[in-house]
Formats: structure tokens, C-alpha cells, sequence
């Protein structure tokens, strides 16, 4: 990939979180920038929620993508294939242990285009409970 210091996009986020016979679909549509540095693409993005302003960073490497959130929440959390990894997710009513155990990662990204998707389907464990199974598609394209 050609390294870029950084290339407006639009972006659109949908987070499915099923448990057991419960569904939700939370869509997230926001304007962010993107990064390719080596092998390594970011996405940077803000968005608002009830807690207030929280900035999003997304690190697709070739083998893991790590997500860190600042702000109003603050979370740290890698998915790699086939592993259990730890994280932590943390707002003003305390900290919680996250870890995730991911099922798939798939990441397209046309420099021609200059557009991207990014797919993750994981198991979430929240406080060593497992809560539900999640996917998480990311999609990008340069304004």
C-alpha cells in the first residue's frame, strides 16, 4: 500500500450485537480521516453519545485490527483470528475487563478508489461473562 498522511473520508459504522434471541443494530455515519503507514491503515474518527465527545482510532494490521476510543469512554481492545485477547473499556461510572475472541477479520481497500471495508465477527466478554456474539463493519471512502 502507498503511504498517506491523511485522506478525508466519509465513513459508516454498523455494530450488530446479538444475545441469545436479542438483536441490536446500532449505525454510525460520520465524516473521519485515514492513514496508510507500511503495512498498517488507520482510521480516525469522532463521534457524540450520551457520555459526550469520543475519538475513535482503528489500527488494521496484517495479522490484527486494534480499536482505542479517548473522550468521553475510553477502551482499548485487539481482535486477532482464532485468539482470546484482553481489553478494557472505561467511563465515569468505572472500568470494566473486556476480551474478545474474534471469529473473522476481512479487510478490502481500493487505493484506486480510495475506499476500504473492514468486517470483524467476535465473541465479547465483559467482565468474564460472555455477553454475545458481535459484528462490526467499517466502511470508508474519500470525499
Amino acid at each position: 500500500m502507498k503511504e498517506t498522511n491523511g485522506i478525508p473520508v466519509r465513513l459508516r459504522q454498523v455494530a450488530v450485537i446479538r444475545d441469545g434471541a436479542h438483536q441490536e443494530t446500532v449505525v454510525l455515519e460520520v465524516d473521519g480521516m485515514y492513514y496508510i503507514k507500511g503495512e498498517t491503515v488507520y482510521v480516525q474518527f469522532a463521534e457524540e453519545n450520551e457520555l459526550g465527545r469520543v475519538t475513535n482510532i482503528v489500527k488494521i494490521a496484517p495479522d490484527e485490527v486494534t480499536v482505542l476510543r479517548s473522550g468521553a469512554v475510553e477502551m482499548r481492545q485487539t481482535f486477532r483470528c482464532q485468539q482470546e485477547m484482553p481489553g478494557h473499556y472505561k467511563t465515569v461510572f468505572g472500568r470494566w475487563a473486556l476480551a474478545t475472541k474474534t471469529d473473522a477479520i476481512e479487510f478490502r481497500y481500493d487505493e484506486r478508489r480510495k475506499q476500504g471495508q473492514l468486517f470483524l465477527s467476535y465473541e465479547l466478554m465483559l467482565e468474564h461473562e460472555w455477553s454475545g456474539r458481535h459484528t462490526l463493519t467499517l466502511t470508508f471512502k474519500g470525499v
